[in-house]
């Protein structure tokens, strides 16, 4: 008897598992690499001096500094792993939105402290 192969699951293709873990993976060693580093940088604040007018200077920005990454971090974490493990076509793209949240982090922690 043949087998019909219109029935079989794309989701369920080794492949794609396989990328899907991987992509896992990389998500949340990235977030772990945002979460623990990046909030670091808030010791550029080191230089400051009175009078100094850079953003990392100011109470505001060294707080964004500190609880962007924080805040950003488990929060693409866990909205990317839904993406990943969703079967739905729009919840796909959650992972690039996660993906660019991680990078989103970065760019403004670094415009801030640099």
């Amino acid at each position: 008897m043949a087998t019909n192969t219109t029935d079989i699951d794309p989701g369920s293709d080794p492949t794609t598992l396989v990328l899907k873990y991987l992509g896992g993976v990389v998500l949340w060693v990235f977030a772990a690499f945002t979460f623990l580093l990046l909030p670091l940088n808030v010791m550029a604040s080191d230089g400051c001096f009175d009078g100094d007018t850079r953003a990392i200077c100011t109470v505001a920005g060294q707080n964004a500094v500190a609880y962007v990454p924080m805040v950003t971090a488990p929060l693409a974490g866990v909205l990317g792993t839904y993406g990943l493990a969703a079967e739905g076509g729009r919840a796909r793209g959650l992972y690039a939105v996660a993906m660019g949240m991680l990078v989103a982090a970065w760019v403004v922690v670094s415009a801030i402290a640099g």
